[in-house]
């Protein structure tokens, strides 16, 4: 009789032991996802962000090729001003030097 209260001890022991290893179990296991998870996410943002750089490089290089085009219109509208100008002055210039040469 006083052998049977001892064996339900016991067991009930064994049962908390098993429940105490499971839990562990179940901890670790919840635990290592979440790391994972963490991994996944941190990677998935340094991704993000690296897309996002790319994206911010390639919007700064359009807009540097744009306003480069427009000061090479610039350019080009400048010189054709100065030529035009040099050749409408041209004759006079020539007059001018012959004048001094000559006299």
């Amino acid at each position: 009789m006083v052998g049977e209260p001892i064996e339900k001890i016991k067991k009930a022991e064994e049962n908390a032991r098993n429940l105490v290893k499971e839990a562990q179990a179940e901890s670790e296991r919840m635990l290592r996802e979440a790391r994972e998870k963490a991994e996944q996410v941190i990677a998935e943002a340094r991704n993000q962000a690296a897309e996002e750089a790319k994206l911010l490089v390639k919007k700064a290089e359009e807009e540097a090729s744009a306003e480069i085009e427009g000061l090479k219109k610039e350019n080009e509208t400048e010189k054709s001003v100065i030529r035009a100008t040099a050749e409408e002055n041209r004759s006079e210039a020539a007059s001018f030097i012959v004048g001094r040469v000559i006299g």
